[in-house]
């Protein structure tokens, strides 16, 4: 299965876009980093979030709510994981957590996944019950727009080595109020501390990776997100590069990453001749 740059941009849209619904206000980047500096963590790398308590009684609520004639009750409810993600035309952030709840007439317990936004302070929820299976799945559309997006473990950004702490974070999104009040920009015009030389790296990687381009035009940055939980800690950003492809006229485009953390660029799109693009290829199910 192949996605473009374009495509790729409507997914990711379609597939956050439940996280800020209902938002009268947007939200800013100093509630992330607010957040982030109420993180408790132990010796033992174990995190728990702020207002754990309240949020907890949040979700016990929503789950009566949303479930009257399936759950029974809420027996424990797990943290799982924190988001954040700002671009110049979108900024959320959000925690999941996994719900552990008795479903009616059956003895095992069952696990649901929520979404908690600090932001308006609500709890939301896309798993249906499918009694054939006796389990919580995620609707369809949203688990297939997961399925498209890249590989993280692949890219060097996920689950490795070397994982950033809290103050990187904090770090990172500080980065974005400097450059902000340095150069009196608006929230749409939001660029990384150190754009300059990121794009330095890029014009690297896309030289050194891509025989097919003559020279990068340009690179717009698109995205950052930082990830954590109990057993991962991640951040990265999302730019797009304007390249020039040999005997092509018209300019191309290709995602590229950069992780803050080990300061690399990657990439997971590839050339496709056939269809004179640049492509996200991932195997289709058989």
């Amino acid at each position: 299965m192949k996605f473009s740059i374009f495509s790729l941009f409507i997914s990711f849209a379609l597939l956050y876009t439940f996280a800020v619904s209902a938002q009268e206000q947007r939200v800013k980047i100093e509630d992330f980093i607010i957040e982030h500096e109420g993180f408790e963590e132990n010796e033992a790398g174990e995190i728990t979030p702020i207002n754990i308590k309240e949020i907890n009684k949040k979700i016990r609520f929503f789950v009566e709510e949303r479930y009257p004639e399936i759950v029974e009750y809420t027996r424990n409810i797990i943290w799982d994981s924190y988001k954040t993600f700002l671009s110049p035309s979108e900024i959320y952030h959000f925690h999941t957590f996994i719900a552990q709840v008795k479903v009616n007439d059956l003895d095992r317990l069952k696990y649901l996944e929520v979404i908690y936004n600090p932001f308006v302070k609500k709890v939301k929820g896309d798993f249906e019950w499918i009694a054939e299976d006796e389990e919580f799945y995620l609707v369809d559309e949203k688990e297939e727009k997961k399925d498209n997006a890249a590989d993280l473990i692949e890219l060097g950004i996920s689950n490795q080595e070397q994982k950033p702490g809290l103050k990187n974070f904090v770090s990172e999104h500080q980065g974005f109020l400097d450059v902000m009040e340095r150069k009196n920009l608006k929230d749409s015009e939001i660029v990384p501390v150190n754009v300059k030389e990121i794009n330095k790296s890029i014009r690297t990687f896309v030289k050194s990776s891509y025989s097919n381009v003559e020279y990068t035009r340009n690179i717009i940055w698109d995205s950052y997100t930082s990830f954590i939980s109990p057993f991962d800690k991640f951040h990265y950003h999302n730019f797009v590069a304007q390249v020039k492809v040999k005997d092509i006229k018209r300019l191309k485009y290709l995602e590229v990453f950069y992780n803050p953390k080990t300061e690399k660029v990657t990439s997971d799109f590839v050339w496709i001749e056939s269809d004179k693009e640049f492509f996200r290829v991932k195997e289709s199910e058989e």
